[in-house]
C-alpha cells in the first residue's frame, strides 16, 4: 500500500493542469472537449472566479464515459489535499461517481478545479464545463425567491406563505448553491417530523430521466409550513432558495384570521370563489369595467383615536378597488387601483379621492415618471390625486355608481379613469352625468394588454419576507377614512351592488358570487352588518359583525337598479350611462374544482390568464415601474435543461 500510494503521488504529477483565464469583473466561459485518461490519471481544469456583483456566477457540468470515473469540483485547499494524498477525503464541493456525472452550483470568489478521474481503468471522457456571471437578481413576480448566507453548522428557517392555511396546495421548491446543504420541510401540526429531507445536494432533485430540478409536493393538508436549509459545512453556505404555492383555491378567511381584533372592511366584496355547500369552484373574471353602486340613507361615524392616524374622527371611507394586471411583452405587472368616497360625517362633505399601488411584489415602487395626471402625484409609493380631489356637499338619500376603468393607450401604456354618477342627492337628478375626477396614466410603450381580475386560482405575488399575497378580488366596502383607520359607525343604513361589464352582452352584470367583506382594503370597521338581496345587492346597517359567504349568481342580469327615496323610487339603467367611459377557514372542503367565467375585454391577454391560473412561470423585465427581486431563474433553468438535453443526446451515441 505504501508502494502504491508513492505510485498516485507520481502518476497525478504527470497530468498538466489547464488554466482558464477570465476579466477582472466576469467571467464566461464553456469547455466541451473528449480526453482519454489512463488509468489511475486525472485530468483538470483551473478556473478563477472574480467577484461579479451585483451579478452571480452560475455553472453547470458533466462528464460522459466509457468506465466509472470520478468528477468533482475542489477549491483550492481541497485539491491541494487531493493532490498529495490522491483522496478526496479531504474535502469537496460536489462529486459523482459513474459514468454519468452532472451538476450544478453557485460560485462565490475564489479558485476551483474540475478533476475527473480515472481510478479504476483507463478511460474516454466527453467533458462539459459552463460558468457564467450574467446571472443577475431580475424583477419577477412568479416564484418566492432570496439569497441568504448560511453560517457553518446552521441552518436558517422560512416561513412558506400563509396561503398554504386556506386550502390543500402544491408545493414547488428549488434552490441552488455554492456548496452541499439540505432541505426540509414541516408542517407545523405534524409533530416536528419533515415532509421532506433531501440529500445534500447544490441543485435541488437534480435528474435526467425524467427531467427534474426542484421538488414538487401535491395534495399538501392546510396549515403553516415552513422550510429548513441546513448547512453542514465549516465554511458559509451561499444559497439561492425559491418556492411557490399553487392553492385549489383562495379562501377570503384567511385575512380575517391573521387579525389580532374582531374588524373588517365590511360591503360586498367578489373573490372568484362559489361555495356550494362545502364543494368550492373557482372563476375568473377579466374585464376592463367595474362599477359599484350606493344608496345611502344614513351615515355616521365616530373614532376618538383616528387623529393618531391623521384623519378626523368623522371620517368613514366607502371603496371600490379591484386588482388590474398588465401585460407588458411577455412580463405581467399587477397594480390595485381604488376608487374612494371620503365622508366627513360631522359636516355632509364628501371627497373623491383614489389611489393606485403597485403591488408586483415586494420592492415595487412606483415613481411621478412611471404613473402621472394632471390631479396627483406619487406620495410614498402610492399615486393619489392629491393636488385636485373635489368635495362635494351630499344630503341623504345619496344615491350613486362609482365606476373604475381602464383601457390600453397603444404606445404609451394604461389610462385608469376614476368617476362616479350621482343619481340622487336629497333628491332625485332628473339628468345624471358622469363625472370623471381623474385620469391616469401608468406609463408602459410595451404594453400590450390589460385587465381588470378577479380570480380564486391565486394571490398576488410578494416576496419571501411578506407573509401573503393580496387577493384578485373586486371589493366595495366601508371602513375608515383613511391610513388604515379602525372606525365605529353611529348610524348606517345604505344598499351597494357590484358589477363588471361584460364585453359579450354589453352590460354590466353580477359577478358569480359574493361575500360579506373585504380584506385587501386596510380601512375597516367593528360594527356593520350586511344582509344580501340577490341580483349583486346588499343592506348594510349597524350591528353584529357578521364575515360571511353571500350567495351564488346562477344568471347573469342586465343591471338595473331602483333607488329608492321616502317618497318617491325611480329606475335608472347603468347600460347607458357608464359605458362612455369605458375605451381560516371557517368552510369545511369536501370537493373543488375550477371553472372559466371569463369574460375579457378587448386588450386580454393569454399571459394574464395564465397568471391568474398560476400555471405558468411569469418573469418581469426592468423596462416596468415595479422592482420585486428574484434571481433570474429562468436562465438558470434555461441551462439546465440544455446541459441536461445535451447529456441525454450524447449517452446515445456512446
Amino acid at each position: 500500500m505504501k508502494y502504491l500510494f508513492l505510485l498516485l503521488i507520481i502518476i497525478f504529477s504527470y497530468i498538466p493542469i489547464i488554466t482558464i483565464s477570465s476579466s477582472s469583473t466576469t467571467i464566461n466561459y464553456v469547455i466541451n472537449a473528449t480526453e482519454t485518461i489512463p488509468s489511475n490519471y486525472y485530468f483538470c481544469y483551473r478556473f478563477y472566479v472574480p467577484n461579479t456583483s451585483p451579478n452571480v456566477a452560475f455553472g453547470v457540468y458533466y462528464t460522459i464515459s466509457n468506465t466509472s470515473v470520478i468528477t468533482a469540483i475542489l477549491t483550492s485547499s481541497q485539491f491541494l489535499a487531493f493532490n498529495q494524498t490522491g483522496s478526496f477525503s479531504k474535502g469537496y464541493v460536489t462529486l459523482q461517481n459513474g459514468t454519468l456525472n452532472f451538476d450544478g452550483l453557485l460560485f462565490t470568489q475564489g479558485t476551483y478545479y474540475l478533476v475527473v478521474y480515472a481510478y479504476q481503468s483507463s478511460a474516454k471522457v466527453q467533458i462539459f464545463l459552463n460558468i457564467s456571471s450574467n446571472l443577475q437578481e431580475q424583477n419577477s413576480s412568479t416564484f418566492v425567491g432570496d439569497f441568504i448566507t448560511i453560517p457553518p453548522y446552521q441552518s436558517e428557517l422560512i416561513r412558506i406563505h400563509y396561503e398554504t392555511i386556506g386550502s390543500p396546495f402544491n408545493l414547488t421548491i428549488f434552490g441552488i448553491s455554492n456548496q452541499t446543504v439540505v432541505y426540509s420541510l414541516y408542517n407545523i401540526n405534524s409533530s416536528n417530523r419533515p415532509i421532506l429531507v433531501s440529500p445534500p445536494t447544490t441543485v435541488t432533485n437534480l435528474g435526467v430521466s425524467p427531467l427534474t430540478y426542484n421538488y414538487t409536493l401535491r395534495d399538501l393538508s392546510p396549515g403553516i409550513y415552513y422550510l429548513t436549509i441546513e448547512n453542514n459545512h465549516s465554511t458559509p453556505a451561499l444559497v439561492y432558495f425559491m418556492y411557490k404555492v399553487y392553492p385549489e383555491y383562495v379562501n377570503p378567511f384567511i385575512y380575517p384570521m391573521l387579525r389580532s381584533g374582531a374588524y373588517a372592511p365590511m360591503g360586498i366584496a367578489s373573490y372568484g370563489v362559489i361555495n356550494q355547500s362545502g364543494i368550492i369552484t373557482t372563476y375568473t373574471v377579466l374585464t376592463n369595467s367595474i362599477i359599484g353602486f350606493g344608496n345611502i340613507t344614513s351615515i355616521l361615524a365616530y373614532n376618538t383615536s383616528a387623529p393618531e392616524v391623521g384623519v378626523s374622527p368623522y371620517e368613514a371611507s366607502l371603496q371600490l378597488n379591484a386588482m388590474l394586471v398588465v401585460d407588458s411583452n411577455g412580463s405581467l405587472y399587477t397594480y390595485w387601483p381604488q376608487n374612494v368616497l371620503i365622508f366627513f360625517t360631522n359636516q355632509s362633505e364628501v371627497e373623491l379621492h383614489d389611489n393606485v399601488l403597485n403591488v408586483t411584489g415586494d420592492n415595487a415602487t412606483l415613481t411621478n415618471n412611471s404613473i402621472t395626471s394632471p390631479n396627483g402625484y406619487v406620495y410614498n409609493n402610492y399615486y393619489g390625486n392629491y393636488l385636485n380631489a373635489p368635495i362635494l356637499p351630499y344630503r341623504t338619500p345619496f344615491a350613486f355608481y362609482l365606476i373604475l376603468n381602464e383601457s390600453i393607450v397603444e404606445g404609451q401604456g394604461v389610462q385608469i379613469t376614476m368617476a362616479i354618477e350621482v343619481l340622487q342627492n336629497g333628491s332625485v337628478l332628473n339628468n345624471p352625468r358622469v363625472y370623471t375626477f381623474d385620469t391616469i396614466l401608468i406609463h408602459d410603450p410595451l404594453a400590450e394588454a390589460s385587465a381588470l381580475v378577479v380570480s380564486g386560482n391565486a394571490y398576488t405575488p410578494v416576496g419571501a419576507h411578506s407573509i401573503i399575497g393580496n387577493y384578485y378580488d373586486a371589493e366595495l366596502v366601508f371602513g375608515g377614512g383613511g391610513n388604515g383607520e379602525i372606525t365605529t359607525f353611529k348610524q348606517l343604513s345604505a344598499e351597494l351592488g357590484l358589477y363588471y361589464y361584460n364585453v359579450t352582452t354589453g352590460s354590466y352584470v353580477p359577478f358569480p358570487s359574493y361575500y360579506s367583506f373585504g380584506a385587501d382594503t386596510a380601512e375597516a370597521t367593528y360594527n356593520v352588518h350586511v344582509n344580501y338581496l340577490g341580483n349583486g345587492l346588499v343592506t348594510v346597517s349597524t350591528g353584529k359583525l357578521d364575515l360571511m359567504y353571500l350567495s351564488t349568481q346562477s344568471n347573469s342580469f342586465t343591471t338595473t337598479t331602483t333607488t329608492t327615496t321616502q317618497s318617491t323610487s325611480t329606475t335608472t339603467s347603468t347600460t347607458t350611462t357608464t359605458t362612455t367611459q369605458s375605451t381560516s377557514s371557517t368552510t369545511t372542503t369536501t370537493t373543488s374544482s375550477t371553472t372559466e367565467t371569463s369574460v375579457s375585454s378587448s386588450t386580454e391577454s393569454s399571459s394574464i390568464h395564465s397568471i391568474i391560473n398560476s400555471t405558468t412561470s411569469i418573469n418581469s423585465t426592468s423596462t416596468s415601474p415595479q422592482a420585486s427581486s428574484e434571481l433570474g431563474l429562468g436562465i438558470i433553468i434555461l441551462l439546465i435543461i440544455i446541459i441536461v438535453a445535451a447529456i441525454v443526446l450524447l449517452r446515445r451515441r456512446h
